[in-house]
């Protein structure tokens, strides 16, 4: 393999795996509103328990985290708001599917994880790393993915929950 293949090489799974993200999201999918919370809850243990075992913090990476939390919540928020849901009028079955918008935005923070990843670790022809703390960077991570996920899920539980009051209210 020549020098120039080699170099892309660390690119390709990540293209591959925001393809088949994007292929995933745009489907139409059955939404079922009492297990929304299934997965932001599965993500708060896989993230906080191993956190548990960690010592403390320093301030500025607690800040860190409290920031993460926060944007997480504002990206989830706007993709929960570009989710389409739909209600049919007769059985009341909700369905949703990711919008273009929402399914870019994911993409924005695919790449700002793995560009992030990169320049700690020092890939793609980057210097050797900016010498930060590597689990503090991941855990801030998996913060922002928790952020993300669990207001999106409650935008989307808000809405299914007026949605489903407007359909019954109206089919009485």
């Amino acid at each position: 393999m020549d020098q120039s293949t080699a170099q892309f090489l660390p690119f390709l799974l990540p293209l591959l795996i925001l393809a088949m993200i994007l292929r995933r999201n745009l489907r139409v999918r059955s939404l079922r509103m009492e297990r929304l919370w299934v997965y932001p809850a599965l993500l708060v243990l896989l993230t906080v328990f191993p956190m548990v075992n960690e010592p403390i913090p320093g301030l500025v990476t607690l800040i860190g985290f409290i920031v993460a939390v926060a944007l997480g919540g504002v990206v989830g928020w706007y993709r929960g708001r570009l989710t389409n849901i739909t209600i049919n009028p007769t059985t009341h079955e909700l369905a949703s599917q990711a919008s273009i918008a929402g399914t870019i935005l994911i993409g924005v923070v695919f790449a700002a994880r793995y560009a992030v990843r990169m320049a700690v670790g020092g890939g793609a022809g980057l210097p050797a790393g900016l010498h930060l703390d590597v689990a503090g960077i991941t855990q801030g991570l998996m913060l922002f993915l928790v952020g993300m996920v669990a207001v999106q899920r409650i935008e989307m539980f808000l809405r299914c929950q007026q949605m489903l009051a407007a359909a019954r209210s109206g089919a009485s």
